[in-house]
């Protein structure tokens, strides 16, 4: 009889590690994190409140983890990569460009990222290394809109009155 093994041969065995997290810090983080070009960092802090999140603003975070991991595609020069991410980031944004979405203006988000596509578009294999990095959005989270928007959401990580609650989250080490 054979043992189940957890990991393959040879990896390091991964455990995981308890943190708090305030979902206003996450944003502003992953905020500060697009905006310095640190995509994968703001895929990872989005990821935290993503994973814990039931309601109907998973999407919106969705969106915004693809939108990121696009613009880790276009840094690495993988024209396939951030064309699909850049058109399902958009797909799963869809429904909050309207009015936005706990305070992140989403319409402006979504047209950056639209401008990113087609840049990448034009530019093709060859030319990606060329993007413009100047034109990707400037993403920011205006926190004063934060509570009515975490109830208007039913947003995870917030108290029936829209105030932000310290959480326990796990993340691998």
């Amino acid at each position: 009889m054979s043992q189940r093994r957890d990991v393959s041969p040879g990896r390091p065995r991964r455990g995981w590690l308890r943190k708090t997290i305030t979902v206003p810090d996450n944003l502003d983080r992953a905020c500060n994190e697009f905006n310095a070009r640190k995509y994968f960092e703001c895929h990872e802090t989005l990821e935290e409140i993503w994973q814990e999140e039931r309601g109907e603003v998973r999407d919106l975070y969705k969106g915004l983890i693809q939108a990121a991991a696009a613009m880790v595609h276009v840094s690495r020069a993988n024209v396939f990569g951030a064309t699909r991410l850049s058109m399902t980031a958009l797909g799963y944004l869809a429904p909050y460009r309207a009015e936005g979405a706990l305070g992140f203006d989403v319409e402006g988000i979504c047209r950056g990222a639209a401008d990113c596509l087609d840049q990448v578009r034009a530019l093709g294999r060859d030319g990606i290394e060329r993007f413009d990095y100047g034109r990707a959005p400037v993403w920011a989270v205006r926190r004063e809109l934060l509570s009515q928007e975490a109830r208007r959401w039913r947003a995870w990580g917030f108290d029936d009155e829209g105030t932000a609650l310290e959480m326990e989250i796990a993340v691998p080490e």
